[in-house]
């Protein structure tokens, strides 16, 4: 009887077997699944994490905040604070949570006494992290919110 024929063989052979079929099934997954690092900049980021604690505290300090709204292809946001006069354009930065290769960002520009309206450029689904900084990255008003949402999302300072 030929070898291939007796079932102790296989029996002998079906662990190796089966982990090799496992192994091509992981590659597989992590190869078309990959998304990157999530930050290729990690230890400078690391290293100015003092600034991120002193934006917030600017934006305690003016007493900031936004609320803002998501129409299906803009982006409404009303911002308050003690501000000397509101900047004529801002950025709205959307992070993924897990991916950071969906990161994008929203140009706003001021239409009148602290509203400003932007083009958004894709729908979010999912949870994003909302951040929006001063025109020369002085202070920062901070959310998290589920898409898709229809309800106001309140950026504030952050809480350190």
């Amino acid at each position: 009887m030929p070898w291939y024929k007796e079932p102790m063989v296989w029996l002998a052979f079906s662990p190796a077997i089966f982990g090799v079929i496992v192994g091509l099934t992981l590659l597989t997954i992590g190869v078309l699944s990959y998304d990157g690092p999530v930050h290729e900049d990690y230890y400078r980021e690391g290293r100015t994490i003092n600034q991120s604690f002193e934006r917030d505290r600017v934006a305690r300090d003016l007493s900031l905040r936004a609320d803002l709204r998501f129409t299906a292809d803009q982006v409404i946001l009303n911002l308050t604070g003690q501000l000397e006069s509101f900047p004529p354009e801002l950025e709205i930065l959307m992070e993924n949570t897990t991916r950071a290769a969906l990161d994008f960002s929203v140009p706003i520009r001021h239409i009148q006494a602290g509203q400003y309206v932007g083009n958004l450029p894709q729908q979010p689904v999912n949870q994003w992290d909302v951040k929006l900084y001063g025109p020369e990255r002085e202070w920062r008003l901070y959310g998290r919110a589920d898409f898709p949402s229809q309800q106001t999302l309140v950026l504030q300072p952050g809480r350190r």
